[in-house]
C-alpha cells in the first residue's frame, strides 16, 4: 500500500461537531459538558479526539463546551504547549488536579479546578447549573469530588447523548477509518508472512506494528493480541508472550491500528502444521456466522436481529455456549465503542454506521478463536472495508 492518499479530519468538522453538541444540550438542558480524557489506549482519548483532536499523553484532561461560551480544554502544566501545537483547541487553561503533586512548575499559571467551574455559575442566571458528565467511568475520583462539592451543580451523565451523534460517521471519517482498515490489513499480511514455528508471539507482534507505523499507524487501539496454543487462546483476552510458535499451533492475530485518532480491526487465524480438526469446525462455523450478518445487515435492521443471526447459526452447530461475547459493534475513534449489537439492543442500523462483526467462540478444551471484520452500511446493504481471505491461513 502506498502512503501517499493521507486523508485527515478538517477543523471545520470538529466545530461542526461542537455545535451540533450544542444543539443536543439545549434540547436537554444542559449548561456545560464536562468530558474526560486521558492517555489509555483503548477509550480515554475518546472524547478529546472527538472535538478538538487532542490526543492526551502523560497528563489527563477535560474537554469543557459550555452551552453559551467559548470551548476549552483543562489539563496539567507539562500539557499546555502540546494541546496548543497538537490539537484544534485555542484556549487551554491549567487546573490543580491535573497537576502532578510532586513537581514543581514556576512558568505556568494554576488555577483552582473549582474556581474554573464557578465560572459558569457566574455566567448563569439559574440556580443550579446542570454539568453534563461525559466519561463518568474513567473520571478521577478528585476530579469528581471537585464537581460534585459545588453546590450550584447538578450533574447528569451525557455518554449516551455523545455516543449517539458519533454512531452515523461522515464522509470525512469514512475517509480516515477507510485509511485505518488499509493499514490493519497490510498488519494481518505482515503477521501472517513472518509467522514460522520458533518465532515467538512478541516478534510476530513487533513485525506487524512495524509495518503499520511505516504506512502512517499512529499506535494501537487495542495492545496487539498473538495469542498461540490452548493457554493463550482460551481467554477472551490474552497477552503477547514471549512464547515461540510450534507444531500444531492454531495463532490469533488481532488488531486495531489507529490513524488520525479512528480505528481499523481485523482477526484472523493462522494454522501451524496439522492443527486440530476441532478448531477447524469452530472456525468454519464462526465464519458461516459472519457470513449470515453480513447477507443481512443493512438499514433498518435492529441490533438484536444481527446479534440473533449470529447465535443461531453457533446454537444449530453446538457452538452456542461458546459465542464468548457480543461482537458486533461500531468502530470509530474507539476500537470497540456503542452501539453494541446486544440480543436486547433494539438500535435501527443506519447508513454510514461503521460496524465490525467479531464473531468469538472461546473457552473450548482446546483454546479459541474469533474472526473479526469491518463494513460500511450502505443505502441498501454494506461494503467491506478490508479485502483479505477469511479463512485460515495454514503455514
Amino acid at each position: 500500500m502506498k502512503n501517499s492518499f493521507v486523508p485527515k479530519i478538517e477543523e471545520s468538522e470538529f466545530k461542526d461537531r461542537r455545535q451540533r453538541l450544542r444543539f443536543l444540550m439545549e434540547k436537554k438542558e444542559i449548561d456545560v459538558v464536562i468530558a474526560y480524557a486521558d492517555d489509555r489506549a483503548t477509550f480515554g482519548q475518546q472524547f478529546s479526539r472527538y472535538y478538538f483532536n487532542y490526543q492526551p499523553h502523560f497528563e489527563s484532561a477535560c474537554v469543557i463546551i459550555p452551552l453559551n461560551m467559548d470551548s476549552f480544554i483543562v489539563t496539567g502544566p507539562e500539557s499546555e504547549e502540546f494541546v496548543y501545537k497538537n490539537s484544534y483547541c485555542k484556549d487551554v487553561k491549567i487546573a490543580d488536579v491535573f497537576t502532578h503533586p510532586n513537581e514543581e512548575y514556576p512558568f505556568h499559571k494554576i488555577q483552582s479546578f473549582s474556581e474554573l467551574l464557578l465560572e459558569f455559575s457566574k455566567n448563569s442566571n439559574k440556580s443550579k447549573v446542570t454539568v453534563g458528565i461525559a466519561g463518568s467511568e474513567m473520571l478521577p475520583f478528585k476530579y469528581w469530588q471537585k464537581i460534585n462539592n459545588l453546590d450550584f451543580v447538578k450533574i447528569v451523565e451525557v455518554d449516551d447523548m455523545i455516543l449517539q451523534q458519533r454512531s452515523i460517521k461522515s464522509p470525512q471519517e469514512i475517509k480516515v477509518i477507510e485509511h485505518a482498515y488499509s493499514i490493519a490489513e497490510r498488519g494481518i499480511q505482515k503477521g501472517i508472512e513472518v509467522i514460522h514455528k520458533g518465532i515467538s508471539e512478541r516478534e510476530i507482534a513487533a513485525e506487524i506494528e512495524y509495518e503499520m507505523r511505516k504506512l502512517g499507524s499512529e499506535g494501537m487501539g487495542i495492545d496487539t493480541i498473538i495469542g498461540s496454543g490452548k493457554n493463550n487462546t482460551h481467554p477472551i483476552l490474552t497477552r503477547t508472550t514471549a512464547r515461540q510458535i510450534k507444531d500444531g499451533d492454531h495463532v490469533l492475530l488481532t488488531i486495531a491500528p489507529r490513524y488520525e485518532g479512528y480505528h481499523g480491526a481485523i482477526g484472523r487465524v493462522v494454522a501451524i502444521g496439522q492443527i486440530d480438526k476441532n478448531i477447524s469446525e469452530a472456525y468454519n462455523i464462526a465464519l458461516e456466522a459472519q457470513e449470515e450478518v453480513i447477507k443481512n445487515m443493512c438499514p433498518g435492521i435492529k441490533g438484536f436481529e444481527l446479534d440473533k443471526i449470529a447465535r443461531e447459526v453457533c446454537i444449530a452447530n453446538n457452538y452456542g455456549k461458546y459465542f464468548a461475547y457480543s461482537g458486533i459493534h461500531s468502530v470509530g475513534v474507539c476500537e470497540f465503542e456503542p452501539p453494541i449489537m446486544t440480543s436486547w439492543n433494539k438500535i435501527e442500523i443506519n447508513e454510514n454506521m461503521i460496524l465490525s462483526i467479531d464473531i468469538p467462540l472461546f473457552f473450548l478444551d482446546w483454546g479459541g478463536i474469533r474472526i473479526e471484520d469491518g463494513f460500511k452500511i450502505t443505502n441498501s446493504g454494506n461494503s467491506a472495508l478490508q479485502n483479505i481471505s477469511k479463512n485460515i491461513f495454514y503455514k
